[in-house]
This record gives structure tokens, C-alpha cells and sequence, in this order.
């Protein structure tokens, strides 16, 4: 069975706090210009998930003499890439005139890589120790999937849209704003294992 962490650190309550300031911001004062502000946030989140790709690397080459532990988060670099191509449209938002078909290609292989690998040995030996003997952190997984859910919400108008969206014409807006802290707590949850990981590595030592 997992250790399940249910403190509520500090970035936790950072991330509750800045989920109201966004929540405030995107309903009553963050200027719409069009669509250059949830253009600006989506090329925001864009750039953050292609860092989290280039620190997953950075870190990957620090444990590369643990293979398990090198190919593990090699690929968690699929994900985040997955990621960054759902945010730009697989690539639409930047060539629009490109015929939809390649882009479903495109969005194809990105998607089943990281969905594919799952099922080699190494990573499935590496998901099982994970989740048996690692250190869960219970409140950044929550959130991670809370935001989620809320931005789905203010996309797709589900039960509570109504309260979320108080106006229909920054529907957009705030599905990207919910977007950020969703992506916070994934990253968070990323630090919070590397740093149990070094720990453990410096005590084998």
C-alpha cells in the first residue's frame, strides 16, 4: 500500500490562493482585448510546459547511473510534451491554414507514445515501486485533478458553470486561469517526488 502525505504545506495554500486571485481577476477585472489576454496566458502555460520537458531532462541525466529511475523520468517527458501539443493545438495555433488531418496525426503520435511506453517493463516496474513504497502527496494530487475538473467545467458548461463564469463572454479566460494552478500542482507533485528520490538515493549512498 502507498504512504499517502496529507500535510498541507505551504505551496498548497499558495495554490488555493492563487486559484481566488485567478477566479476574482478573470471575472471582474483582467481586460479581455479580444483574445490577445487568453492568447498571453495560453503561450504562458505553453512556455512552463516545455520547461517542465527541459527539467525533467535536466533531472533524468542526474539519476542516468539508476536506469529504472533514468527511463522512469524520461518518460514523464512524454507527458509534459503531451501537454505542451494539447496547448498549442498539436501545433494549429500556429499554422491555422494547415488541412485538420495532419494535425490529428500529429496529435495522434504525441498521444500514444507516452500511452504505449506504459506497458514496457521498466516503467511498469517503476509505477508499481512507486505507488507501493513512495511518499504520495495527497493535497497537490487533489488539486491537481480539483482545477482540473473546474476548467473542464467552465469549457464544456457543466454542473456549476453558472457560478464559475459569470459571464459568458470570458468563458475562455477563465478556463485557462483554472488551467494554471492545475498545471502548478502537477509540477509540485514532480519536485515533491525528485526531492523524496534524493533523499533516498543519498541514504544508499
Amino acid at each position: 500500500m502507498p504512504n499517502f502525505d496529507t500535510h498541507f504545506y505551504k505551496s498548497s495554500i499558495f495554490i488555493v490562493i492563487l486559484s481566488f486571485l485567478l477566479y476574482i481577476l478573470g471575472n471582474f477585472f483582467l481586460p479581455l482585448y479580444g483574445k490577445i489576454t487568453v492568447s498571453l496566458i495560453e503561450h504562458f502555460q505553453s512556455l512552463f510546459l516545455l520547461f517542465m520537458c527541459g527539467y525533467s531532462y535536466f533531472y533524468a541525466k542526474r539519476v542516468k547511473n539508476h536506469s529504472n529511475l533514468y527511463k522512469f523520468w524520461i518518460w514523464t517527458i512524454f507527458w509534459w510534451f503531451m501537454l505542451f501539443g494539447r496547448g498549442i493545438s498539436w501545433g494549429r495555433d500556429f499554422f491555422p491554414d494547415v488541412p485538420r488531418f495532419y494535425y490529428k496525426i500529429i496529435a495522434s503520435i504525441i498521444m500514444t507514445i507516452p500511452l504505449l511506453t506504459i506497458f514496457l517493463p521498466t516503467i511498469r516496474h517503476e509505477i508499481t515501486r512507486r505507488y507501493k513504497y513512495d511518499t504520495i502527496p495527497v493535497w497537490h494530487l487533489f488539486f491537481a485533478f480539483l482545477f482540473l475538473g473546474i476548467a473542464d467545467t467552465a469549457e464544456h458548461r457543466r454542473l456549476g458553470y453558472q457560478w464559475l463564469v459569470l459571464n459568458p463572454e470570458r468563458k475562455d479566460l477563465i478556463e485557462e486561469l483554472m488551467e494554471i494552478p492545475c498545471l502548478l500542482s502537477l509540477a509540485l507533485t514532480t519536485f515533491y517526488m525528485q526531492k523524496n528520490e534524493q533523499k533516498r538515493l543519498n541514504k544508499s549512498c
